[in-house]
């Protein structure tokens, strides 16, 4: 003969009515809120910084090139489009003498809002010691421009266009030389003085036609004085040989006007690649 259930019952019904109201308490509770996402981060260049941009986000990013000899920094900054298919490098300034593309640079780097898809790279100086110092080499005397690794290469004396003691012995140039290799620009504007021209290449005619016509200047040949049939040992002789994409050297008047080196060129180097 069975027990009667008498308060037995009352306790299995208390205790189902407790689980019944944990259970609804727990639904209520979202999954995730202690959960770490699964969601893989936005790649903007080599480094995730958050949720996916939609198309036509602008992202900005601060990047330390390298140091100059006395350890000066190198930066370079980014504007534009996460995953840019189309990226310009400007770079303002090689020689300290030649102070006029810094200008054309940081007005790019502040007022330019490149399209979507696009994406520029602004490089005011890659050569702090020359320009601290007012002088075209760097802190020990080694013209920039003469010490890229090209088979154009050769050992020069000391002055003025001294290409340094071997290849790509200044670490301005090595560390240029990364950004460079990492960033795989299509196109690279490397802004000079006093020569007033847009230099010739056989790569990309119809920018360096669009670049000539924005800038108000002729387009030239420019030599640096290498051995005929070899590769210039400049920034633009070892990348055009390099790479795919084309650079360019841009070389403005002795004393280009402020609205010139600003608002004139800036919009016309952007407006001559489509990035803006």
């Amino acid at each position: 003969m069975a027990r009667p259930l008498g308060k037995s019952w009352h306790t299995i019904a208390a205790l189902a009515v407790a689980l019944v109201v944990a259970a609804s308490a727990a639904l209520a509770v979202p999954a995730a809120a202690d959960a770490p996402s699964r969601r893989p981060a936005a790649h903007v260049g080599a480094s995730a910084t958050g949720p996916a941009a939609a198309p036509g986000d602008v992202v900005t990013r601060t990047r330390l090139v390298g140091r100059s000899v006395r350890g000066r920094a190198i930066r370079a900054y980014y504007r534009g489009s996460p995953r840019a298919q189309r990226v310009l490098v400007v770079l303002g300034q090689m020689h300290g003498d030649e102070p006029a593309g810094r200008a054309t640079a940081t007005w790019i780097k502040n007022n330019v809002r490149p399209l979507a898809g696009t994406g520029i790279w602004v490089v005011p100086t890659m050569n702090p010691d020359g320009h601290a110092r007012h002088t075209r080499q760097n802190a020990r005397g080694v013209d920039l421009n003469r010490n890229w690794p090209t088979n154009g290469w050769r050992r020069t004396s000391r002055g003025r266009y001294y290409s340094g003691p071997r290849r790509a012995s200044e670490p301005e140039t090595r560390a240029m030389m990364r950004f460079l290799a990492d960033v795989k620009p299509a196109y690279i504007a490397s802004i000079h003085q006093p020569l007033r021209a847009v230099g010739r290449s056989s790569k990309a005619p119809a920018w360096q036609v669009r670049l000539a016509r924005q800038l108000r200047l002729p387009r030239r040949w420019l030599g640096v004085g290498n051995p005929s049939g070899t590769v210039s040992p400049t920034l633009t002789g070892w990348y055009n040989r390099r790479y795919a994409g084309v650079a360019i050297t841009i070389e403005y008047s002795p004393r280009p006007s402020k609205r010139y080196r600003t608002i004139v060129a800036g919009r016309g180097i952007t407006r001559a690649t489509r990035v803006r």
